[in-house]
């Protein structure tokens, strides 16, 4: 009787909001905010745009502020204006209305009058598809959000309502354009950050016909032939069939290879739909700690590689880990720094920080390695499994610790021991200390890429020769290395290598005080032959020879010479 009493006290949105806390992974203010988000929307007759409507009303004031109208009207105004831009700068055109139509389907701007009509399953209905729409794009995990974006690309979706499925009634599977696919993707990653950044917003309006640039291409070949190679090995026959064929010149990726590809080497991929909708639905709050948001790298030096601060290379790096996301910090460019083997070991050997090592080759490509532990010199291997090595062009590949070798990073310069330890003398990922898989020589000469070792997973690093062979040793045109991680990781590392160089050189100054004691007792000794002391030798055992000497052995120390 009580329950029931306490049940019809509530109010129709306490009820709902009940309702719904038990079936979505939202926080009670959180669902609060999205169910009067979707009222308003829902009851309005008017609208901007389906994804400029959902900031505005997502837009609230902080408890402190409550009841500020004016305030809450200009903060709306301001995130209105945001989106404008997002919409027409940097999203693909329509994509608010293809987002709709794929997540939100039964979602409608419905007038007062006709919402009155629709009955109480049609209201639940339509209140759940926008909150399995909202889940799905935020909080369902990395194959539901990248499953939405996905079928915002297709073109032929039979039925909104099974947009979710793999195949189409007659049983055929979805398929989208991997280029527009990646398209999408580059430019969420790139309205997530316009939307969270505090300051320069402008860096992050995708250049002129970013959807053609090489690094996208690259990636787009990346993925078809990831699919190319499971078709293949699916086949009875060992080949494509005829229709597989035409698909694949058209540039064509079903749903699952999408999904299967993005996990092995882009996975942040699946990060960039949920951090722009949480910039939209809580645009005040922190992402989850328990989430990885996809962070655009953020760099503030000139480089040979990066010529736009919206670079899609700078997105295909932050897809492959979490680690290079936010800003970085160039540690060594050959452009500036020249191609000298002390420039660059000295840039790294105390950094702490994850590094990314970026090699530009003279006969084609563009590779290298991220690591996670600190640089050192040292004759052996060493450092963890969180690192890869990766090729950017012609196409994009990452290989990962297969998990039977330990060959992570390598440090060696001649100098560590003067060239007596016959081992490979320069920095190197993978392989063996005598031929790494990845080596930059301290010479710089014969500088090896090898396809396989015993640490990372298989596959080229060069581009093929032109009789289709795999290329060994390669020309270095262009090499950096910047240190990765966002603000807090990377100024933690540069103090740690501020630390280790002083250490360094007060070992150097201490050393050079030895060395120079020990060079005078040789002088004085005469172990060292010199004119200035030839007279002790030409008056040893003479009566004033003994009492100096004698003199000498009380104080333990040689006196100034008469």
């Amino acid at each position: 009787m009580g329950n029931s009493a306490t049940k019809s006290s509530l109010t129709q949105e306490q009820k709902d909001i009940k309702y719904l806390g038990d079936r979505f992974p939202y926080g009670d203010d959180e669902l609060y905010r999205l169910y009067r988000a979707y009222q308003a929307i829902h009851q309005s007759e008017q609208s901007v745009s389906f994804l400029s409507d959902l900031a505005i009303h997502c837009t609230v004031l902080s408890p402190c502020e409550q009841g500020n109208s004016e305030k809450l009207e200009a903060l709306r105004e301001q995130q209105g204006m945001l989106m404008a831009v997002v919409e027409e700068k940097i999203l693909p055109p329509s994509f608010g209305d293809r987002f709709k139509r794929v997540a939100f389907v039964k979602l409608e701007c419905y007038s007062m009058e006709s919402s009155k009509q629709e009955d109480e399953y049609s209201r639940i209905s339509k209140l759940e598809k926008f909150f399995d729409g909202a889940t799905s794009a935020t909080r369902r995990g990395g194959r539901a959000a990248l499953g939405t974006l996905f079928q915002c690309c297709v073109e032929d979706v039979d039925d909104p309502d099974d947009s979710s499925h793999l195949v189409h009634r007659d049983g055929s599977e979805f398929k989208a354009k991997a280029s527009n696919v990646l398209d999408l993707a580059y430019r969420l990653s790139l309205a997530a950050a316009f939307l969270s950044a505090d300051e320069n917003m402008q860096n992050f309006i995708p250049p002129p016909n970013a959807s053609q640039n090489e690094i996208l291409k690259s990636l787009v070949r990346s993925m078809l032939e990831f699919q190319k190679r499971k078709k293949i090995r699916a086949s009875e026959f060992g080949s494509l069939t005829e229709t597989e064929e035409q698909e694949m010149e058209m540039g064509l990726v079903s749903k699952m290879d999408f999904l299967e590809w993005s996990e092995a080497t882009a996975p942040l991929l699946a990060s960039t739909l949920p951090t722009f909708m949480h910039d939209v639905f809580f645009p005040e709050k922190s992402y989850p700690p328990s989430r990885t948001a996809f962070a655009f790298p953020v760099i503030s030096s000139e480089s040979a590689f990066f010529h736009d601060p919206a670079s899609p290379m700078l997105f295909a790096f932050a897809s492959m880990s979490s680690s290079l996301g936010g800003s970085w910090h160039r540690l060594y460019t050959s452009t500036s720094d020249g191609l000298s083997f002390n420039r660059l070991v000295n840039s790294l050997l105390g950094y702490s920080g994850p590094t990314l090592l970026i090699i530009q080759a003279t006969n084609g490509g563009i590779f290298g390695a991220f690591t996670a532990s600190s640089w050192k010199e040292s004759k052996d291997f060493y450092g963890n499994s969180d690192c890869f090595l990766y090729q950017l062009l012609p196409t994009t590949a990452v290989y990962r610790p297969r998990g039977s070798g330990t060959s992570y990073m390598y440090c060696n310069s001649e100098a560590r021991s003067r060239g007596y330890d016959q081992l490979a003398h320069g920095i190197g990922f993978g392989g063996d200390n005598l031929q790494p898989r990845l080596f930059i020589a301290e010479s710089f000469e014969e500088n090896l890429a090898l396809t396989n070792d015993m640490t990372f997973e298989s596959g080229p690093l060069l581009p093929h020769s032109e009789d289709g062979m795999s290329k060994k040793t390669f020309e270095i045109d262009n090499l950096e290395v910047w240190g990765v991680g966002g603000d807090a990781v990377v100024a933690e590392a540069l103090e740690s290598r501020v630390r280790a160089r002083a250490i360094k050189d007060a070992n150097i100054k201490k050393a050079r005080k030895v060395d120079k004691a020990a060079f005078l007792d040789d002088f004085r000794s005469g172990i060292i032959e010199s004119k200035a002391f030839q007279h002790r030798q030409q008056i040893q055992g003479r009566a004033e020879c003994d009492l100096e000497d004698r003199i000498h052995q009380q104080e333990g120390v040689y006196g100034p010479l008469k």
